[in-house]
């Protein structure tokens, strides 16, 4: 949060700087209007090399101010030498105004990145703390975790069946190593919005990362075992039907393993050992 801070009072330092300096031009420009051409070609020269700065970087702006301040001082000798001309000494000033430009809207571009960055990333971990993933827009492992407790104390009070659902892409790795980065990003959202659409509304689902860094997703169903398998082998087929017909996605094969676990308050005895004997089970859908 801190930093956050610094970047927003730099910002404002900056955009201060800025203000100042285009004081400082239209100052110079009024004072000096003897020279108003030179002063508007030389004006818009600047307005091209913050523009270089701004689009290209730093170096390349420095690179093109480097290349102005040479052909300026390359005219000046001849002007003085060969042509024995005397310049006006307010000229000057443009060597070193294009270059204070370039270097202000450099720092303040560069500090306006950070600023989002940071900005991003505190609403990703502000996600994560409030169990909400802003990839799937799915709940997270967290959130898995408290609402199964709900779940089970819901079956304790009532004798409602519950059971749990682990949902992962098989040959996780292999499928992420042949899709280039977007498509990775459409699979894990593709699929996340075909599972949100597909379970009954008080069947959540949640996105959750399993062993090895593998994307999964968790489901609660009041449901018992039978009943979540016909749902879950439902929504397999669902899944497999929605991917082939995804234009990005179709020509691949992608299929998915499903593990199911009931609720058994005699072999169960927590909410992890609920989750991981769900996780267990997954292993052998093959």
């Amino acid at each position: 949060m801190r930093r956050n801070e610094n970047y927003s009072l730099n910002t404002d330092i900056y955009i201060i700087l800025l203000l100042v300096c285009s004081i400082m031009t239209a100052i110079f420009v009024g004072i000096s209007s003897n020279l108003m051409i030179l002063n508007c070609i030389f004006l818009a020269i600047t307005c091209f090399l913050v523009l270089i700065t701004y689009f290209l970087g730093l170096l390349a702006g420095l690179i093109f101010n480097l290349l102005f301040v040479f052909i300026q001082g390359s005219y000046v000798l001849y002007a003085d030498v060969v042509l024995g001309k005397e310049l006006d000494l307010w000229l000057i000033v443009w060597i070193f105004l294009p270059l204070i430009w370039s270097l202000l809207v450099s720092f303040m571009t560069r500090n306006l990145q950070k600023l989002q960055e940071e900005n991003l990333s505190l609403r990703e971990s502000n996600a994560r703390n409030l169990g909400y993933n802003s990839e799937t827009d799915l709940r997270t492992m967290r959130s898995y975790r408290q609402d199964a407790e709900v779940f089970i104390e819901t079956h304790k009070r009532f004798d409602i069946p519950v059971s749990t659902g682990i949902i992962s892409i098989r040959y996780f790795h292999q499928i992420m190593n042949i899709l280039t980065e977007e498509q990775q990003h459409h699979l894990i959202k593709r699929l996340s919005d075909i599972l949100s659409e597909s379970f009954r509304n008080n069947d959540i689902v949640y996105s959750i990362d399993g062993v090895g860094g593998v994307s999964q997703w968790g489901v609660l169903l009041f449901a018992d075992y039978d009943g979540a398998m016909v749902a879950m082998d439902r929504i397999k087929q669902r899944v497999t039907t929605l991917l082939r017909e995804d234009k990005e996605l179709g020509k691949y094969d992608i299929q998915i393993s499903i593990g199911v676990v009931e609720y058994n308050e005699d072999k169960i005895k927590s909410v992890s050992q609920f989750i991981d004997s769900a996780q267990h089970v997954l292993q052998y859908d093959v």
